[in-house]
């Protein structure tokens, strides 16, 4: 079993991918493509993006197509919280629309208003993010994610308070959870 996903966010990032895989990633595994009607913002009480429906626009990432349906269960297990799986046909650079699907935001997620940029993310976020995820994803085949959520919680506030992992500044510390 294998899926086709359209990755926006730290996933395009292939530091992050091949930690959540536990495999390399080659260059050419994560093919250039873009999904409109949407816009991509950052999550308002963290450093990821989420997507928001907006016709007049679209999202640059990548298509992937994973080997394995472990994969695939490493990819949900990474994505469980905030994230609902659906469908979507993005295009890619030679103009073929493609089935694939994305991570979108479950109901009752918010989004900032402030535009999510990879290249900003890394310089701020992305050490950090590492430290977390590795951590998160060390519990896949442990634990469910509803048990492995409070080890991130806890996981990401210490890196916080540790000035690992940068805090946003808009969010005084008893708006985040």
């Amino acid at each position: 079993m294998s899926t086709r996903y359209f990755f926006f966010g730290t996933l395009t990032d292939r530091d992050v991918l091949e930690l959540v895989l536990e495999r390399p990633v080659a260059p050419t595994a994560l093919v250039p493509a873009r999904l409109a009607g949407y816009r991509r913002v950052r999550i308002l009480r963290d450093s990821f993006p989420i997507l928001v429906e907006d016709s007049e626009s679209s999202v640059d990432g990548v298509v992937f197509t994973t080997a394995s349906a472990e994969e695939d269960a490493r990819i949900l297990f990474f994505e469980d919280y905030d994230y609902d799986m659906a469908p979507c046909r993005p295009v890619l650079a030679d103009g073929e629309a493609v089935e694939a699907t994305f991570c979108g935001a479950e109901d009752g997620v918010l989004a900032s208003d402030e535009p999510w940029d990879l290249d900003r993310w890394a310089v701020r976020h992305k050490d950090g993010f590492l430290q977390l995820s590795k951590v998160y994803m060390g519990c896949f085949g442990k634990l469910t994610p509803e048990q492995a959520e409070p080890i991130w919680v806890e996981t990401r506030e210490r890196l916080r308070a540790e000035g690992i992992l940068v805090r946003n500044p808009e969010l005084a510390p008893a708006a985040e959870g």
